[in-house]
């Protein structure tokens, strides 16, 4: 068989990648299209091809375009680097597989769209040693590199206004997706040179979510080059969850500009600091303590506060200050649509995402109701930014 005739034919390992991001097993699958795994799993493994009726079903089913499941399975790409997963406790392989998958669906659209306009190339600043395996990282010299990445971007110590623009200026690729473990935060990857940093968009906090972003940023600029399994190794993962971590707290809050207003300790006046910062209270707390300003025991009494105030998981203003929305993605589909005279319908024939998914993807809003994302109606797009 040529090579066109494979392009042109069902690609089986497309189904499993749109399967894994729906959250669906082989048995799931095959119990809602009344077949067995087995048969499903002959689809993946290009072992029987479906008919036209059977991959209309599989389209709506998974929600993606029938033309999803043609083309080459290598326009997908494979990731370049390790994965990087910010979670709250252990998570089952079966979500990180899930999420994986999704952040590859984003790099593959990122691909078509650069195929067709120039986004801005990503590089590391100069600054930056790579490493290829794990050394420990003194807490000092991360605190010195989170000073001179802000030079490099231009600010100065200040409040940083918009840590996502930051990062889609630096050529990062920030997206929310919706993940089926709650547990899951970020997750962070490398393919073709260029990062991408996927957010629950779950996670409805902007300071929490701007405090995940920086930590994502801590591992593409320390930690990016690591193997998986120096990684998964719990006897380093820690260290490096806690070196990206000390990497957020004095990106977002320098040294030489927190302390001073650190004067007035109380609850109250904490608020009226993150408010300042854009950081949760308890990210305050952890930076001080950090930098030596309030003790262990007082950090600890502080903590004990907010435990019997109910705010560990929601504190005062997270529905206050804005939430921060990607708009690189946005602002390249607008130009494809705009400039380039491609209809949104174009883009998802060609990609093989739905109408639906990419406004989900770009924060596009559409004037249809849900129940009529089509590919066949003509949709009108409106690039008007997302109320949140």
């Amino acid at each position: 068989m040529n090579n066109r005739n494979q392009i042109h034919n069902f690609q089986g390992k497309k189904l499993k990648t749109a399967r894994l991001i729906r959250g669906f097993t082989l048995e799931d699958l095959g119990k809602e299209l009344g077949l067995s795994h087995q048969s499903v799993s002959k689809y993946e493994n290009d072992k029987a091809s479906p008919d036209l009726n059977m991959i209309r079903r599989l389209a709506d089913l998974l929600q993606f375009a029938p033309s999803f499941f043609y083309g080459d399975y290598n326009e997908l790409l494979n990731p370049q680097t390790s994965h990087f997963f910010r979670s709250g406790a252990a998570v089952a392989k079966k979500y990180k597989e899930q999420v994986k998958e999704k952040v590859r669906t984003v790099a593959y659209l990122i691909d078509f769209v650069e195929a067709n306009i120039k986004l801005p190339d990503f590089k590391l600043p100069n600054f930056i040693e790579e490493q290829c395996t794990f050394k420990q990282i003194a807490y000092e010299d991360i605190d010195t590199i989170a000073e001179k990445v802000r030079r490099f971007v231009g600010i100065g110590d200040g409040p940083i206004s918009n840590v996502t623009a930051l990062c889609e200026r630096l050529g990062i690729i920030v997206s929310f997706s919706k993940m089926d473990n709650a547990k899951i935060d970020a997750c962070t990857v490398f393919y073709k040179d260029r990062p991408y940093i996927i957010l629950n968009e779950e996670r409805t906090s902007s300071v929490r979510l701007r405090f995940n972003i920086a930590h994502e940023l801590g591992h593409i600029l320390l930690h990016s080059n690591y193997a998986e399994k120096e990684i998964n190794d719990k006897s380093k993962h820690k260290r490096i969850e806690q070196e990206a971590n000390r990497f957020a707290s004095s990106f977002l809050m320098p040294e030489s500009t927190i302390v001073p207003e650190l004067s007035s300790s109380g609850l109250d006046y904490l608020l009226i600091l993150k408010e300042h910062w854009k950081v949760s209270v308890q990210a305050i707390i952890y930076r001080a303590e950090e930098l030596g300003v309030f003790t262990q025991e007082y950090a600890l009494y502080l903590r004990q506060q907010i435990s019997r105030k109910n705010w560990r998981l929601k504190e005062p203003l997270d529905d206050v200050i804005s939430m921060e929305i990607p708009s690189l993605l946005k602002q390249a589909l607008n130009i494809l649509v705009s400039k380039k005279k491609l209809s949104i319908e174009q883009i998802s024939f060609q990609t093989g995402l739905t109408v639906k998914e990419l406004c989900v993807l770009g924060n596009i809003e559409i004037s249809l109701p849900e129940d009529q994302y089509t590919l066949e109606k003509r949709n009108v797009v409106n690039f008007s930014r997302k109320k949140v």
